[in-house]
C-alpha cells in the first residue's frame, strides 16, 4: 500500500467511524435541547419542574441499558469486527430516534405515550453502548505512529459537530415551525443520516489491528470473561477517570440548555446559542489536547486537565448566572474548554489501557457503567440538587467533584507505561481533517 493510499484510507475510516458518532449525539442532543418541549408533549401535570424531572428520568433510563449494549456490541466487535459492531449501532440509534419523531404525544394516547418514549430511548442507549467505545477503537486502530492523540481528537470533535448541530436544527425548527409538532422533524431526520452513515461503514476496511489479531488467531471466545479476569483494574481506573468527562459533558451539553431557560428566565435562543460556543470551544480544546497528549504524554495531561476543571466549575456556574450575556458565554466556554482535553484523554484511554483482542468488551463495560451511574443522571441530579438547596451553584459542586475524583484517578491509577506518542515517521500519514 503506498503512502497515498494509506492516507485516503485513514481518511475514510475516521469519516465511517466519524459520522456514527455524529449522529449518535445528534440524537442524544436532541433528547436534552427539546427537553422543555418533551416535557409538555408526554408527561401530564402542572408543575413545570416536575415534569421536567420526569423527562430527564427517561433521559436516564437510556443509560441504564448502556452497558448491556456495551456487553452485546463489545463481544461482537472482538469476536466479529470493530466495522460489523458499529454498522449494527448506527442502524439501531438511527431507527430509534426516527420513531421518536413519530410517536403520539400523551394527549393522544395516554400512558401508552412515555411508555413508548422510553423503549426508544431504551434502544439509544443499547445502540450507545457500542456506538462510542466501537469509534474511539476504530479511529485509534487506524492511527499512524505517534499520532494516537490527534486521531483521538478527531472524535470529540464529532461529537462537537454532532451535538451542536442538533443545537442549531432545535433552534432552527422553534423560530420557524409551531411547537406544537415542529419539535418532531429535527428526529426524522435522523433517517436519512443513519443512511449515509451505514453506507461509509459498509465502504471501510476493519480496522488493521484487529485483523492483526485475526490473522494471528488470537480472537478471545470470552472476551468479557478474559477483560474481568485479566484487566479489571484497568477497567476501573478507566470507570473513575471517564466520570468528569461524563458528568461534566452532559451538564454542558444537555441540562444548561434547560438550566438556562427554565431558572434564569432566559429565551431558548440564548441558551442554544450560547451551547453552541461551549461546544466549539471544547472541539478547539480537544484539538489542543490531542496534539499535547502526543508531545507530553498521557499522565501529566490528564492530570492537568481535570485539576483545571476542578478549580474553574464553581466560577464558570456563577458566571452562567449572572445577568450579562457575555459572562453565560464566557461561563460555558470555560467548562467546555476544560473538557475538551478531558475527552481526548478518556478516548485515547478507552485503547490504550487495553490490548486489542479484549478491547472492546473490555473499555465498553466499564466505560458505560460510568456513563449509567454519572452521565445519564447529571442532568437529573443537577435540577433535583438546584430544586432541593435552592442554590444554582450546586451542580458545579457536583462537578468539581467528579472532576477531583479524574484527577486522583490520573495520577495515583493511570500506569506511567502510557506512552508520551513518539515523533512520526517521515512516511506517516498527517492527522485527517474531519
Amino acid at each position: 500500500m503506498t503512502i497515498d493510499t494509506a492516507a485516503a484510507t485513514r481518511r475514510k475510516a475516521v469519516r465511517a467511524a466519524g459520522i456514527g458518532n455524529f449522529v449518535e449525539w445528534y440524537d442524544f442532543g436532541l433528547y436534552g435541547y427539546f427537553a422543555t418541549t418533551i416535557a409538555t408533549q408526554f408527561f401530564p401535570g402542572h408543575d413545570p419542574t416536575a415534569q421536567l424531572l420526569a423527562t430527564f428520568a427517561v433521559f436516564a433510563v437510556g443509560f441504564l441499558i448502556r452497558p448491556a449494549g456495551g456487553i452485546v456490541f463489545g463481544r461482537l466487535g472482538d469476536r466479529i469486527g470493530r466495522r460489523a459492531a458499529l454498522t449494527a449501532a448506527i442502524i439501531l440509534m438511527s431507527v430509534a430516534t426516527l420513531v421518536i419523531g413519530l410517536l403520539p404525544s400523551y394527549g393522544a394516547v395516554g400512558l401508552l405515550a412515555p411508555v413508548l418514549l422510553t423503549l426508544c430511548r431504551l434502544a439509544q442507549g443499547f445502540s450507545a453502548g457500542g456506538e462510542q467505545v466501537g469509534a474511539n477503537t476504530f479511529i485509534i486502530e487506524y492511527a499512524p505512529h505517534g499520532q494516537r492523540g490527534r486521531y483521538a481528537s478527531t472524535i470529540p470533535i464529532w461529537i462537537a459537530a454532532g451535538t451542536a448541530s442538533a443545537a442549531l436544527v432545535a433552534f432552527g425548527t422553534a423560530q420557524l415551525l409551531p411547537p406544537e409538532w415542529g419539535w418532531r422533524l429535527p428526529f426524522l431526520l435522523a433517517g436519512p443520516l443513519g443512511v449515509i452513515g451505514l453506507y461509509l461503514r459498509l465502504r471501510i476496511e476493519d480496522s488493521p489491528e484487529f485483523r492483526a489479531v485475526q490473522q494471528a488467531g488470537e480472537i478471545a471466545q470470552a472476551p468479557l470473561s478474559e477483560a474481568v479476569r485479566t484487566a479489571k483494574a484497568r477497567m476501573l481506573v478507566l470507570f473513575g477517570f471517564a466520570m468528569a468527562n461524563a458528568v461534566g459533558f452532559y451538564l454542558m451539553a444537555s441540562y444548561l440548555t434547560s438550566y438556562i431557560i427554565k431558572e434564569l428566565g432566559r429565551s431558548p435562543q440564548l441558551a442554544l446559542g450560547s451551547s453552541t460556543i461551549a461546544l466549539v470551544v471544547f472541539a478547539a480544546s480537544a484539538a489542543i489536547g490531542g496534539r499535547l497528549l502526543d508531545r507530553y504524554g498521557r499522565v501529566p495531561v490528564a492530570v492537568a486537565a481535570t485539576i483545571t476543571l476542578a478549580a474553574l466549575a464553581v466560577p464558570a456556574f456563577l458566571l452562567i448566572g449572572t445577568d450579562h450575556l457575555v459572562a453565560v458565554l464566557l461561563g460555558q466556554g470555560i467548562i467546555g474548554f476544560c473538557l475538551g482535553a478531558i475527552s481526548c484523554t478518556t478516548c485515547l484511554l478507552t485503547v490504550e489501557l487495553f490490548p486489542a483482542h479484549i478491547r472492546y468488551s473490555a473499555a465498553a463495560l466499564s466505560y458505560n457503567l460510568c456513563y449509567t451511574a454519572f452521565g445519564g443522571t447529571a442532568a437529573y441530579v443537577a435540577t433535583w440538587l438546584v430544586a432541593t438547596t435552592n442554590a444554582p451553584v450546586a451542580p458545579a459542586v457536583y462537578l468539581t467533584g467528579a472532576a477531583i475524583i479524574g484527577a486522583c484517578t490520573a495520577a495515583i491509577g493511570l500506569p506511567r507505561s502510557l506512552p508520551r506518542s513518539p515523533a512520526p515517521s517521515p512516511n506517516a500519514a498527517a492527522v485527517p481533517n474531519t
